[in-house]
């Protein structure tokens, strides 16, 4: 099931230029596959003409969201914060500066009513960006 980034803002809290991927090419019950641009000169988190390799755990925070959403057949978002990192890895300290497409990967590692637990990876056309893992709380479990 493909999704459009209008179908993607509808279930995300990111919202605007924040809502960073493009695409979902592929999802199922334990992966989703999106793609998305590479950030260019109107990316919100620009700083002195480049986009940071740290703001890819965005982006694999923003998959795990539409996969929690899409496997809840949710119709709006649902409130949750990044709770933990594990064993990231950068590997590059800045992304391309190529208008190059990005995949983003995230795969569900556990899942309970309190909260989640993702492996991501995220890529350019060329070259590996960022992975690791992480934690997601879900809002009720951390009022």
């Amino acid at each position: 099931m493909r999704l459009s980034h209008a179908d993607i803002e509808r279930l995300l809290p990111q919202k605007g230029a924040m809502c960073f991927l493009d695409a979902v090419t592929d999802w199922d019950s334990q992966n989703i596959h999106c793609t998305a641009t590479a950030p260019g000169d109107g990316h919100p988190l620009l700083r002195n003409g480049r986009v940071s390799a740290v703001v890819a755990i965005e982006y694999a925070a923003q998959a795990t969201a539409l996969h929690g959403a899409l496997l809840d057949a949710a119709t709006h978002p649902k409130a949750g914060m990044l709770a933990k990192l594990r064993a990231v890895d950068l590997h590059c300290a800045w992304f391309p500066a190529s208008k190059n497409l990005l995949t983003v990967h995230a795969k569900l590692l556990s899942r309970t009513a309190g909260g989640c637990s993702y492996s991501f990876k995220v890529n350019s056309t060329h070259q590996p960006i960022a992975s690791g893992s992480l934690l997601v709380a879900f809002q009720s479990s951390i009022e």
